[in-house]
Order: structure tokens, then C-alpha cells, then sequence
């Protein structure tokens, strides 16, 4: 009965150690290595995401730099000569998305005595750059006294100041516009603008959302007007206010929650549980380099897959080394049990005088 109660209590023991070390190991990793994993896994979408901002500012940037070429242009031509070379400079890249471009001079900069005397090149139907002459005639309004006029005024040399994403009915898709200061002989001549369309967002971040599953992604400007649709809310939404949304999506909600807290070009970070309870993580960053905000979420439980990941492999390897531990346990415990049983039976003999204690040789 001893011997078999000491073996219970090395077993215990020994299976106590065991178990004692693996709940160690998952607290230790669920307590240290989790949140950096998390994060880890934060950074990776967030990388991917920034893709995104990536790619529109190389879009924006070459719409600068056509700028910078038409601005560096216009003082050195005479009228008539601005009128022929301008189509050129506006389409240099031959891209579609350049809608158009023109440029608005001061009253009497372009010619004494006359004040409305803009050149403006948009595409038709067909993507052909035609000239557009409403706004010299007498009914439009001062194009010098409009603000995206006295923005690109009042402009840092070289640099583009971005509208607010408009539509009008000369085009299908919703557009910006990149407005920037001519200066002639030292003094303002007028405002270049080039005209970017939208519509490349869209696929962009549809193709982005493809290659990271369950991710929920909208480019929106800071006062909440939507830039990219959301599939899952039907019609399109594009250039309406998130408010008109947000009571039926979480995520539209969670936009709409968070625009007053970006402070700056600070990430904000939240959370929030969909309509299925799914807790998910929100993200809200501007672009850079872009007038624009791209607002991201995904279930939490993403972020933690590489936890999830390694527990598994983990226990794969734990589990075999516990198993041959426990192997070698038995046999270890089996013969010094073995040992034991004999020590006890040579003690009880020698207790009752059964012993042989007569000397081997004498």
C-alpha cells in the first residue's frame, strides 16, 4: 500500500509539473506575446492599406507636376500662343483621368481692358479636350472671386491647393481640381487648375479589399462627404455625407464617430461590434500627401490569427515531448518501484529473521 501511494504521488507530481508549465506558457504568451503579435498584425494591414494612399499620391503628384509646367509656360507666351499649347501641356500624360485644365488670369493680365479672359479644355463624350468659354461670358460669375480661385492665389509656389470633390453635369464622375498660382515678371498673373476625376478609387480599394478578406474600406474628405462606395450599402454613395448612412452600417456609424478626432495626421483607432456582434477594429488615417481620409475596419479576431497560429504550433510541439515525458516517467517509476518492492521484502524478511546473514566466505 506505501509503495503504491508513493507512486500516486510522483504521478501527480510529475503531470502537476507538466501542466503547470504549459498553463505558464500560454498566460506568459497571452499576457507578453499577444499584444505585440496584435499590433504586429495591425501594422501588416496597415501597410497594405497605405498602399492606397500610395498610389493617389502618385496620381496627384503628376498632376502637380503637369501643373508646375503649365504655370512655368503661360508667363512666357503671348495670348494667342497660350490658347494652341495648352491642350498639349494638359494632356502630356495622355491620362483619362486629366478631365481638364485651364488657366483663369487676372482682369487685364491677359489682355488690357478685358476681364474675363480664361482658357478651358475639358473631354466630351468620346474623351476628345474641346475648349469651354462659359465662364468669360457675361452671365457667369467672376471666376476670381470664387474660392478655389483665391486658394490657388494665395498658393505656396509650385504646390497644388485641392478642391472638395464636386460633379457637375459636364461629367458622369464626381472630381477635384488642382489649383495653382502663375506669377509674370514677379507679379500674380492668374490660377492654372487641371481637373482630376474619382473614379479610380472605387477599383482601388475594391481590389484591395478582395486581397484582405472581411476588411471594410471608404475614402471620405473630413467633413464626411464619401469618395468611394461601399458595395454592401447597394447604390452608389459617392459625394453624399456619411450621416445619410451611418444608421445602417456600423462602420459608416464608426466614420462618422471618429471624423472629429483626427488630430493632425495622427492614426485614430477604435472599436466596434457589428450587426452580427462580430467585434471589429477601426481605423481612421489621412492620406498622405492627400486632401482625403481612408477609413478601415476588420473583426479583431483577425488581428489575433498569429496568436491563434502560434498556440497551435505550440501545442503541436509540446504535445509529443509530454507525451515521451510521461513515457519515460512510467519506466523510470516502474523500476524504482521495482527497487523499492525488493528493498521492502529483503527489510521484512531481515524484520522477521528469515535473513541469511551467514558470510559469503569465510
Amino acid at each position: 500500500m506505501a509503495l503504491a501511494t508513493i507512486r500516486t504521488r510522483y504521478t501527480l507530481i510529475f503531470l502537476g509539473f507538466i501542466g503547470a508549465t504549459v498553463l505558464a506558457t500560454i498566460v506568459g504568451i497571452r499576457l507578453w506575446v499577444t499584444p505585440d503579435l496584435i499590433a504586429a498584425g495591425e501594422s501588416a494591414v496597415l501597410t497594405r492599406v497605405n498602399e492606397i494612399g500610395t498610389r493617389i499620391y502618385r496620381e496627384l503628384n503628376q498632376i502637380q507636376a503637369q501643373q508646375r509646367a503649365i504655370t512655368e509656360t503661360v508667363p512666357l507666351l503671348d495670348s494667342a500662343t497660350i490658347d494652341k499649347v495648352l491642350p498639349g501641356l494638359v494632356n502630356q500624360y495622355g491620362d483619362a483621368k486629366v478631365f481638364g485644365g485651364g488657366i483663369w488670369p487676372l482682369p487685364n493680365q491677359r489682355e488690357q481692358g478685358r476681364d474675363k479672359f480664361s482658357t478651358f479644355y475639358h473631354r466630351d463624350a468620346s474623351g476628345k479636350l474641346i475648349v469651354n468659354t462659359h465662364w468669360n461670358s457675361a452671365e457667369s460669375l467672376n471666376y476670381w472671386e470664387q474660392p478655389w480661385f483665391q486658394a490657388g492665389l494665395k498658393a505656396t509656389a509650385g504646390q497644388c491647393v485641392w478642391a472638395a470633390a464636386y460633379k457637375d453635369a459636364a461629367s458622369a464622375q464626381p472630381r477635384t481640381n488642382c489649383a495653382m498660382a502663375i506669377q509674370r515678371d514677379g507679379k500674380a498673373y492668374g490660377v492654372s487648375t487641371i481637373d482630376l476625376t474619382l473614379g479610380f478609387f472605387n477599383p482601388l480599394v475594391d481590389g484591395l479589399r478582395k486581397e484582405l478578406d472581411d476588411t471594410d474600406m471608404m475614402i471620405v474628405e473630413a467633413d464626411g462627404k464619401i469618395l468611394s462606395n461601399l458595395t454592401e450599402l447597394g447604390d452608389s454613395q459617392v459625394l453624399n455625407n456619411v450621416s445619410a448612412y451611418a444608421a445602417r452600417s456600423p462602420f459608416v456609424a464608426a466614420i462618422q464617430q471618429n471624423l472629429g478626432k483626427l488630430r493632425g495626421d495622427a492614426l485614430v483607432r477604435d472599436a466596434y461590434i457589428d450587426e452580427h456582434g462580430t467585434p471589429h477594429t477601426f481605423f481612421l488615417q489621412p492620406l498622405a500627401g492627400t486632401p482625403w481620409l481612408l477609413a478601415t475596419a476588420l473583426p479583431t479576431a483577425l488581428l489575433g490569427a498569429t496568436n491563434t497560429s502560434i498556440l497551435k504550433t505550440l501545442a503541436a510541439i509540446q504535445l509529443p515531448l509530454v507525451l515521451l515525458l510521461v513515457a519515460i516517467m512510467v519506466l523510470a517509476l516502474g523500476k524504482l518501484m521495482g527497487r523499492l518492492g525488493v528493498l521492502q521484502r529483503n527489510i521484512e524478511s531481515l524484520s522477521a529473521g528469515d535473513a541469511d546473514l551467514t558470510p559469503a566466505c569465510r
